[in-house]
């Protein structure tokens, strides 16, 4: 009886811890598409996220592919994707250097980065996925400020990504369905 009477207030507690957690002001989206990255050295490109990869949302509107804050306040963001640049045969001495991008407002008078990292693909694991990932950040952002996920090809690498029209280089890898993925929490106080 004793250990039925501590089952039962176990499971109320989960329960209520769910209820609890699952009202977090935040928002998630997460890509399960592949998605083809072009050739371009030094340029960002944007990886784009569509309504239907919407996980959860109580905090930002997502509308014509773009995610918008509703309030201004502290957030957490973080973020990452999965990049196999698909090439193969080149010799030890080469990389590819890339880096993902956080970025707010991008390609507007106001645009900043919120955060970023970066990754070098070596001789190796020219064809293998490899998860960029982008830590938990607090900013401050404004409501209406846009949030997006980009990629760049740096300029030291010494080899190119795969260039056909039909290979995508953000994919996910084996035992993984995400690709790539943002999450947005207000800082409660």
């Amino acid at each position: 009886m004793k250990m039925a009477i501590k089952n039962i207030f176990s499971v109320l507690f989960f329960l209520c811890s769910f209820s609890v957690f699952s009202q977090e002001p935040s928002f998630y989206i997460r890509s399960i598409r592949s998605i083809h990255l072009d050739n371009k050295v030094n340029e960002l490109q944007a990886v784009p996220f569509k309504s239907i990869d919407v996980v959860y949302n109580k905090i930002c509107q997502f509308v014509n592919d773009e995610i918008t804050v509703d309030a201004t306040s502290m957030y957490e963001v973080s973020a990452f994707a999965n990049i196999n640049p698909g090439i193969m045969g080149t010799s030890t001495k080469d990389s590819i250097q890339m880096e993902l991008y956080l970025i707010k407002n991008a390609k507007k008078s106001n645009e900043h980065v919120l955060a970023k990292t970066s990754f070098t693909f070596t001789y190796g694991n020219f064809d293998v996925a490899s998860g960029l990932n982008i830590p938990i950040t607090k900013v401050h952002l404004q409501q209406n400020d846009a949030v997006s996920l980009w990629v760049k090809i740096l300029p030291t690498s010494t080899v190119e990504i795969n260039k056909s029209d039909k290979y995508h280089h953000i994919t996910k890898p084996t035992g993984m369905e995400q690709i790539a993925a943002i999450r947005i929490a207000k800082v409660l106080k």
